[in-house]
């Protein structure tokens, strides 16, 4: 079963970091980066997705001014980042079922928050399949990345 958790820094989920197999980061930060972040900025929530205590996905919510890098309102906008399912845990269903939790989680630890909103970029097909299967709509925004042109696509929490 996939839940989501916050991530604690404890040496348990430090372990699970370590051990984390995430050897291709194209279109993502590795989780190192995205840490190495968020442990210095309480408006970043890192996020394990845990099948039973296993680490097989990661992402990281931001919330505040950083939110307007994608077009959205810091008051009421979550943006999504640094999203990966480990290599091992691919194509067995993890991001559909942790993209379907993430609203209901978000209302629970962000209660203010009315839209989770992402930036995809242009060559990665999946995960634009992916996005739109779970009810990410395109808002009609782009923006420049590290690999060019991405969309940005929203959800109502």
């Amino acid at each position: 079963m996939i839940t989501l958790v916050n991530y604690q820094d404890t040496p348990e989920d430090r372990a699970r970091v370590a051990a984390y197999p995430l050897h291709d980061a194209t279109f993502t930060a590795t989780l190192q980066q995205a840490l190495a972040i968020a442990l210095t900025d309480d408006r970043r929530l890192p996020i394990m997705i845990l099948n039973e205590t296993e680490m097989v996905g990661f992402l990281v919510l931001i919330t505040g001014a950083d939110v307007q890098e994608v077009g959205a309102d810091p008051a009421t906008a979550v943006l999504i980042r640094s999203l990966s399912v480990a290599e091992t845990a691919r194509g067995k269903g993890v991001a559909t079922q942790a993209l379907t939790q993430l609203p209901a989680f978000v209302r629970q630890v962000l209660p203010t928050a009315t839209t989770l909103t992402l930036a995809v970029d242009h060559g990665d097909f999946p995960a634009q399949k992916l996005y739109t299967k779970v009810g990410y709509v395109d808002t009609g925004q782009r923006r420049f990345g590290p690999y060019g042109k991405q969309y940005i696509l929203m959800q109502v929490v």
